[in-house]
């Protein structure tokens, strides 16, 4: 038992050889970033865009040095990335879009955002195997589920394309959902230790603050400060991304993570709340509230005093906000417009939105009937049985639809959505156990981050479209923190375990 307590550490010769193998990589990725900058100075291009190129390759070398950084990149450089608030954002969107500052040419139908992706696994299973590691990949709970999942999306891409599906319509409805398992994988992988974790949130928290700046600078510098008439200023995704926000805040004084933490939130939150209301989006509001009721219920089991508290202080604070902006129509007035539209009070664009989605959702439980076992496939239009209002502005009205949930059962069948709720519940019912084990401080706090925001996002998925990049590599990187805590806990104190097992063992053997 004794060697239990040794550490142990490769040898001299073999960090030697990790060591060379490494410089040669860089040696490498530098010589290939000095010919990418060299054919950029001959096309032209543009300095802002030389520069992208320049901060891609970046990343691309520092990835290849430690495949960790790679992650925190393609976190970080996600959630910043919006196409309304900012269309020439490159790291998201294809390099054959004309739009984005990286735009290369028409035939490159991949993004920075995906490239990065699959060079981070490649360097990461690299490694792995160079270092004779391959038997301790973590798949964890939720990887398997996640894949299984994605095995029938694959299917329904084929079985679409099969019978006369649009091409590139199906490749994009899908494409996105591949993010989901792969980034699962790497976050339950790379993040290792207490601290990763902490840099991971770190990342994806000053990423959210810095895309809550831009709000307020679009609201200042496009809008004048006028949101009259506004219908939104960002995607729909952004204000799902900020729950995670708002939920890190309230888990960081509820269980006292670090001051920095703790204060830097609260100077963050004026930029980020402004951006979500500014947003308009009722569903935002109505998840974040849910899961603000589900902090409240755990604070009841866990420490009543202080439930008693800080709950009834709190509800009988939002219901004098609820009688005094009742029927206020600017911004202030927002949350209480969204409870007047969930109780049947809706304003006139809100009941509009409504009829919507109630006559979308007509068709798409008649296009489940028509192909209940194998779905129509991606790459198919919906039947519409009842006409519904023209959105053609969006392309692919016809194809994606609000509520994203049953949009799944229509796309690939009974079964694959069965494998879709079966991978929800065991993130939730994992992800609580996790919340309920972890110790009180920061560990619990990305439990309950983690656990909170994955619920939220497809509590929202139900009347909101939310297959979209940022969301799964966000959900996938979140399924992967949960994947990766029990690991992260139980190195906290792995030599004080060892020890007690190995001292009750020596007590228990018998004198003489």
């Amino acid at each position: 038992m004794l060697d239990l307590l040794v550490p142990r550490y490769p040898d001299a010769a073999t960090v030697a050889r990790r060591n060379e193998r490494r410089w040669w990589l860089l040696f490498l990725a530098v010589c290939a970033l000095t010919g990418a900058v060299m054919l950029l100075l001959r096309r032209q291009m543009a300095p802002e865009s030389v520069l992208s190129f320049l901060i891609f390759g970046g990343v691309l070398v520092a990835t290849a040095i430690q495949p960790r950084f790679g992650l925190y990149a393609i976190l970080g450089l996600t959630l910043f990335g919006d196409r309304s608030l900012h269309p020439w954002y490159p790291f998201t969107k294809n390099l054959s879009s004309p739009e984005s500052i990286m735009y290369m040419s028409d035939s490159f139908s991949f993004s920075p955002q995906e490239l990065t992706i699959v060079w981070t696994l490649v360097v990461w299973f690299v490694r792995v195997a160079a270092e004779r590691r391959l038997s301790r990949i973590h798949f964890g709970p939720l990887f398997w589920p996640a894949t299984i999942f994605l095995l029938f999306n694959a299917i329904g891409l084929a079985y679409g394309l099969a019978n006369g599906g649009n091409r590139v319509i199906a490749l994009w409805e899908v494409r996105a959902i591949f993010y989901l398992p792969l980034m699962l994988l790497l976050a339950g992988n790379l993040i290792e230790t207490r601290s990763q974790l902490n840099t991971l949130f770190w990342v994806a928290t000053v990423a959210l603050f810095a895309k809550g700046v831009a709000g307020v600078w679009y609201v200042h510098d496009v809008l004048k400060w006028d949101l009259a008439g506004v219908e939104r200023i960002a995607e729909h995704a952004m204000s799902i991304h900020f729950n995670f926000f708002f939920v890190l805040l309230i888990a960081a004084w509820l269980y006292r993570d670090s001051a920095a933490r703790r204060f830097s939130l609260i100077l963050m939150a004026p930029f980020v709340l402004f951006s979500l209301i500014a947003n308009f989006r009722r569903a935002g509001f109505l998840t974040l509230g849910i899961a603000i009721g589900l902090i409240v219920l755990l604070l009841y089991l866990e420490n009543r005093r202080l439930f008693f508290l800080i709950a009834p202080t709190s509800a009988a604070a939002f219901v004098a906000y609820l009688v005094v902006f009742w029927n206020n129509q600017g911004p202030l007035g927002i949350l209480a417009r969204a409870v007047r539209s969930v109780i049947g009070q809706p304003s006139a664009r809100d009941a509009a939105s409504n009829i919507y989605r109630d006559l979308e959702n007509i068709n798409i439980m008649f296009t489940i009937r028509s192909a209940p076992l194998t779905g129509i496939g991606f790459g198919n239009k919906f039947y519409m049985v009842v006409p519904m209002p023209d959105i053609s502005f969006f392309e692919w009205w016809e194809y994606i639809t609000h509520n994203s949930i049953m949009w799944v059962w229509m796309k690939i069948g009974v079964i694959g959505f069965f494998a879709f709720i079966l991978l929800l519940a065991l993130t939730m019912l994992y992800g609580a156990r996790m919340v309920r084990l972890m110790p009180h401080g920061q560990l619990r706090v990305f439990a309950l981050t983690a656990t909170l925001y994955i619920f939220t996002h497809f509590v929202y998925a139900y009347v909101d479209m939310s297959w979209e990049g940022g969301s799964m590599v966000f959900v996938g990187t979140m399924m992967g923190v949960i994947n990766a805590l029990p690991q992260i806990a139980a190195g906290e104190e792995p030599l004080v375990y060892r020890w007690r097992v190995f001292q009750a063992q020596r007590d228990n053997q018998p004198s003489g």
